[in-house]
């Protein structure tokens, strides 16, 4: 596997199936810090700047601006887009916040699994999958009934699950305790596929026929 650099000092990364996006940390001559955003073009892999705007509308959607202004620290926060043009963002402290489409909050209350709260979340239907590390679990989460209707894991499937990414029918999810990305296949609920990295990914990503990781600070194409 040959990791190629994107760009470094990555502070968060936003995508979907069709682009992917990423933030970065960079310092002024006078020695203050200050985010800039940059779309990657999936197919030449060049890096062009964008908006905080764009940047908001991938993550959490059209009303993402309206959003990221109740959150406050936007860059911390997992999101996925919903259905009805909406978003859930689950932020660090395990809460989950769900907007409706114009941006405003509709419901606030703790993600967890047997009281280990959610690290990251990917939107399935009318439900979110979320990763439960201190459980060694990814579970689906319906947001219609608010109860979990199905759990994945045990001894040796996951270890810690953190980031999640799901493509297609595939749910891509790194384990902090074991540096391994496993693919998780929909709706067989098998795992069948394993990436290792000698660092544990903070993400991995499919776009389009590309495939991207986020970890230890930088974004890397794999190739």
């Amino acid at each position: 596997m040959n990791l190629h650099p994107i760009a470094r000092q990555i502070v968060d990364v936003a995508a979907d199936e069709q682009a992917i996006a990423y933030v970065k940390k960079e310092t002024k001559a006078d020695g203050s810090v200050f985010a800039s955003f940059y779309f990657c073009d999936w197919e030449t892999l060049q890096s062009r700047p964008a908006t905080e705007p764009a940047y908001l509308r991938l993550k959490f959607g059209e009303a993402g601006a309206r959003a990221a202004d109740y959150l406050g620290e936007f860059f911390t926060c997992r999101a996925a887009r919903l259905p009805d043009g909406g978003c859930a963002a689950l932020r660090s402290d395990g809460n989950l916040c769900l907007f409706r489409p114009d941006g405003s909050l509709g419901a606030f209350f703790p993600l967890e699994y047997r009281g280990a709260p959610a690290y990251d979340i990917a939107g399935e239907g009318d439900g979110l999958w979320f990763t439960a590390p201190g459980r060694d679990a990814v579970a689906l989460f319906s947001l219609r009934t608010r109860e979990i209707s199905l759990r994945v894991g045990g001894a040796g499937v996951f270890a810690q699950p953190t980031g999640l990414f799901r493509h297609a029918h595939n749910l891509f999810v790194c384990n902090a305790g074991s540096g391994a990305v496993k693919t998780l296949q929909l709706p067989a609920y098998e795992v069948v596929g394993t990436t290792q990295f000698d660092i544990p990914p903070e993400k991995y990503f499919a776009v389009f026929r590309r495939r991207f990781v986020w970890m230890d600070g930088a974004l890397y194409v794999i190739r």
